[in-house]
């Protein structure tokens, strides 16, 4: 026997073992008794695929296919060649490379073979979850050590030396919206399930098992209270894997239920989605929000949860005040009362308040806008009992809507009038009173008090910071932005110090 057929054959008594192999992946030499495609290591990393995009070698980016979209700018392109790339053994689908950038497959399908993305905060988010090398970019990242010094530094100055006043204003701004963003990026990972989202859901559906059928519905709705409860205290961190976990429970258990029990589970199912969407949106996470709002009507709309389904148009008109959207805001707080459907009167006084807010956007007509106001104020006087998906709704939560669209009417007085009276931390939790707080500041600036903008502002970003609230981070940023003018006051220096601080 020659050394050949030794080294590709090797007979053990009776039993004979297959060629050696290298893995095509790494080139390692496999194991004998390994009948995989792939060694045990890479196995394991095609697994890990399915909760987030996989680290690969530096050799990874020298692909033809990758180089030319990457020269092409268009991070469409970018993601197809990544998800197709030879060195994952088979291409990753679509659906399964959404997953890693908190889109839906067909959002993903749009951008991929849609025109260039241009919005800079999600080509620098996609890029930190792929992993792209800065240098390949055709935009740049966020530096983990910006200095100041670097900053004056990659900043053209004046003739004299001295930064001109608009020159100044715009990179500090662009510094504090990228290193906001850095910030951002280290929270907004969260989604990403790992082990201990997983052992979340395990344990999810390990408790929904000692449930007899007609209980287990009671049972979720239980551990959604409790989860809402820990989001109001230790904000989205720790309860965007409980929701999670629910989630996955809820579409285990109803499946394997009878229709009447299906039925009572997709309607509990709709509800922890509707929440997913709302710890999304703190999170400043606007495509995984709209996703399971999507999921909620679609669970609403299999349970016959009409109202759910009117709720969940009520909670993205909500969502489109993040982006003063008001045209969106107002369109949807009207079709939210249009279907058919009969919404608690609670839920028609949120509506009627966000119909207010979007005219006083729009238009400022005052008239308009107080007889929205009062009709709310109505409805939410006659609803004396506070049940159900309306649950969260008073008259503080009224009282400081009603604040907003005063401000965004041109009548900051009033505004603030109203968040006197209304805004307490003995009311709201420190997520919300952080935020309001950060609501407050934008009518101080209306007002011309911009000392006092500022102050509220740093109380607003401190509190943001402690509960991991995105949104309110972002409401700081806008101030800032607002603050322009007075820009050299000591206040708004400060303030501006502390939002770099606080990202940095």
């Amino acid at each position: 026997m020659d050394d050949s057929a030794a080294t590709t054959r090797e007979v053990t008594g009776m039993k004979t073992l297959p060629p050696a192999r290298d893995c095509p992946r790494c080139g390692t030499r496999m194991a004998r008794d390994n009948s995989a495609a792939l060694c045990a290591p890479c196995q394991q990393r095609s697994r890990d695929v399915m909760f987030g995009a996989p680290e690969v070698p530096g050799w990874f980016w020298d692909s033809s296919q990758l180089r030319q979209a990457l020269a092409s700018r268009h991070m469409g392109k970018v993601v197809r060649a990544f998800r197709t790339h030879p060195y994952h053994g088979r291409p990753i689908s679509q659906s399964v490379a959404a997953g890693w950038l908190y889109l839906t497959q067909s959002q993903l399908s749009r951008i991929e073979n849609g025109p260039p993305v241009q919005d800079l905060d999600r080509l620098i988010q996609w890029a930190h979850i792929l992993r792209i090398p800065a240098d390949l970019l055709w935009f740049s990242l966020p530096d983990e050590d910006t200095s100041e010094d670097e900053t004056e530094a990659t900043t053209p100055a004046s003739p004299a030396g001295i930064l001109p006043e608009e020159d100044e204003w715009r990179s500090m701004t662009e510094l504090l919206r990228r290193t906001f963003l850095k910030c951002g990026l280290a929270a907004v990972t969260l989604p990403a399930i790992g082990l201990d989202e997983l052992k979340h859901i395990a344990a999810a559906l390990s408790d929904a098992r000692r449930y007899a059928d007609h209980e287990v519905a009671t049972h979720f709705q239980r551990q959604l209270a409790d989860c809402a409860a820990n989001d109001r205290t230790r904000g989205p961190k720790q309860s965007i894997p409980i929701a999670l976990g629910l989630v996955a429970a809820i579409e285990k258990t109803a499946g394997d239920a009878k229709p009447a029990i299906r039925r009572s589970l997709l309607r509990v199912g709709a509800q922890v989605a509707e929440f997913l969407g709302w710890l999304y949106r703190d999170i400043a996470m606007p495509e995984l929000a709209g996703y399971w709002r999507d999921r909620a009507v679609e669970w609403a709309q299999a349970a016959g949860d009409f109202p759910m389904q009117g709720y969940v148009l009520l909670k993205k008109s909500q969502a489109a005040w993040d982006e003063r959207d008001a045209l969106r805001m107002l369109t949807l707080a009207e079709a939210s009362q249009e279907g058919p459907w009969s919404l608690p009167p609670r839920v028609r006084a949120e509506a009627l308040q966000q119909e207010a807010r979007g005219h006083a956007m729009l238009d400022g007509d005052l008239s308009v806008i107080e007889s929205k106001l009062e009709d709310a104020r109505e409805l939410l006087d006659q609803d004396k009992e506070a049940r159900g998906i309306a649950a969260h709704y008073d008259e503080a939560l009224f009282g400081l809507q009603v604040a907003i669209c005063y401000n965004e009417a041109g009548q900051p007085d009033r505004a603030l009038d109203l968040y006197e009276e209304w805004l307490s931390p003995r009311t709201f939790s420190r997520r919300d009173y952080g935020y309001f707080l950060s609501l407050k500041s934008e009518a101080l600036v209306s007002a011309r008090a911009p000392d006092d903008a500022a102050d509220t502002g740093l109380e607003a970003l401190a509190l943001a910071r402690e509960t991991c609230s995105a949104r309110t981070h972002q409401e700081v940023l806008r101030l800032v932005g607002r603050l322009r003018p007075w820009k050299n006051r000591e206040s708004v220096r400060e303030l501006r110090e502390a939002v770099l601080h606080s990202t940095g």
